[in-house]
């Protein structure tokens, strides 16, 4: 298991100065998810990840602009996407205690204020860089910290660290991750941390793995 210390934003800023996330279905490449992190006011993290997938007839394109504090915390966001000839977009304020949310979704908006009394965790659906926060904002906290609640879902969130277990994925093994999300009560998402970023994500129940990497070949039409 790869060691993880808490990391600062600098060494976020470091991780993705170079790289880029390469989803994979059944261990072939799917598309890209290029990542930019720069340094915001008072120590905050501001993100931006933008990422096509193109599987079947599933074909996206997503652009995700996010704020994290210092600690990771998720403060607000906001994503724009084309699923195949649908246009989807999602805005999203943190406080303390709960998040604004406005959706709009095949011409259809709709806006409500969500409620919490756990830690936030931002996981955005196709968006690995807020998967990779999140783990990482996990990993910042108490091990008494078990369970978070995961935005915009608002949901609970359950957390296994240090797992003992290797992940079968492909005819692959993988080593014990580092910890893993408990997305729903049947869907597990493992997350290997490592020099403070994620070097890969795994959700056996799907057959997906996402690989940071510098070497995959940016790819220029769909698989």
């Amino acid at each position: 298991m790869s060691a993880v210390l808490a990391p600062d934003p600098e060494a976020i800023l470091r991780a993705c100065a170079d790289g880029r996330f390469v989803p994979l279905f059944r261990n072939r490449p799917i598309g890209e998810e290029t990542v930019r992190a720069e340094p915001g006011a008072d120590g905050r993290l501001l993100l931006r990840a933008e990422t096509r997938i193109t599987i079947r007839r599933f074909d996206l394109r997503q652009t995700v602009i996010a704020a994290f504090a210092p600690d990771l915390r998720p403060e607000w966001c906001r994503l724009e996407a084309v699923l195949d000839s649908g246009r989807v977009a999602l805005e999203m304020e943190i406080g303390p205690n709960g998040a604004v949310t406005r959706h709009l979704s095949s011409g259809r908006e709709r806006s409500g204020r969500v409620e919490f009394d756990r830690p936030p965790l931002l996981l955005l659906d196709n968006c690995f860089a807020s998967h990779a926060l999140a783990a990482l904002g996990a990993v910042r906290h108490p091990q008494t910290a078990a369970v978070f609640v995961s935005l915009p879902a608002c949901e609970d969130l359950p957390v296994t660290r240090a797992g003992t277990l290797k992940v079968l994925l492909g005819g692959r093994a993988y080593g014990p991750p580092t910890l893993t999300l408990h997305l729903t009560p049947d869907l597990d998402e493992h997350v290997w941390l490592s020099g403070g970023w994620a070097e890969r994500l795994v959700i056996p129940q799907t057959q997906m793995s996402v690989e940071w990497s510098t070497s995959f070949p940016h790819r220029g039409g769909p698989p």
